[in-house]
């Protein structure tokens, strides 16, 4: 019950996601289209549009972290987890994403004070607070913590499913 509840709000929250990585996607490219067109063909450079490819690259970039995790499509060696029997893979699972949740609340925590510390600090090319780019660490941390505990959830799900059966599948 819980677990299906979290996932609609997942799905929610990943829909969000993609919309904002595809309209940051097709401003990327026109950033870059922009910055290029006038480089080579106008002999001409700006600071800006270097910067906000940059910040918006690595907006997406973390964002795009959260959907890997929670579509399990993040990067992994399947060879070593396929060879594991179903209860050992899910347990596996657990322990692996409960290792990067811890590693992503420090991230948040530590990110924080980067964002604070950074405020006073302000962008060459665009002029505006450094904590405006940093700010994707905590924001990233955060859906990627939301992700994880899916993943955890939907691992325990599948272990109570796996003893109910009394382990036939292993």
């Amino acid at each position: 019950m819980i677990l299906q509840i979290y996932s609609k709000f997942m799905d929610v929250i990943a829909k969000i996601e993609k919309v904002f990585l595809a309209v940051t996607g097709v401003l990327l490219v026109a950033v870059v289209l922009y910055q290029v067109i006038l480089r080579y063909c106008f002999t001409a450079a700006n600071a800006w549009s270097e910067e906000l490819a940059r910040y918006i690259f690595i907006y997406d970039a973390l964002i795009a972290s959260a959907l890997a995790i929670q579509k399990n499509t993040h990067l992994q060696v399947d060879f070593l987890i396929n060879t594991l029997k179903p209860k050992a893979r899910c347990i596996s699972n657990i322990i692996s994403t409960l290792i990067g949740m811890v590693f992503l609340v420090f991230l948040f925590s530590y990110s924080l004070t980067l964002c604070t510390a950074s405020s006073a600090n302000m962008s060459a090319g665009l002029g505006v607070s450094m904590m405006v780019p940093y700010t994707c660490i905590p924001i990233g941390s955060i859906l990627m913590l939301l992700a994880s505990i899916e993943v955890v959830l939907k691992n325990i799900d599948q272990l109570k499913k796996l003893k109910a059966e009394g382990g036939t599948r292993e």
